[in-house]
């Protein structure tokens, strides 16, 4: 029996963030309070960062001084994002 394991959430753009800031996945997980296989498995994409809880977005943000659209990489919720910054952005002209 063959078993096909499709990879659909893998985050290339985590990883490079990670390794810009020049963190190893063990330090990454540490500053944002999870394991080191919880934090692999955003990478690796048996998990996806899309549907983390905010707070889990926001300590990996902190932690690689970047903005949320640096890492997440759902199209929707680029957009939705986008577009919220945008209605804040003029909001503050306001």
């Amino acid at each position: 029996m063959d078993i096909d394991i499709k990879i659909k959430y893998r985050n290339d753009k985590l990883k490079a963030m990670r390794e810009t800031a020049g963190l190893s996945q063990h330090q990454l997980a540490e500053a944002i309070g999870a394991t080191q296989k919880i934090y692999q498995h955003y990478e690796q994409g048996s998990r996806d960062l899309n549907g983390a809880k905010l707070v889990t977005i926001l300590k990996i943000c902190d932690a690689l001084s970047c903005r949320m659209e640096d890492v997440l990489t759902e199209p929707e919720t680029l957009e939705f994002l986008a577009a919220y910054e945008a209605s804040c952005d003029r909001g503050a002209r306001s």
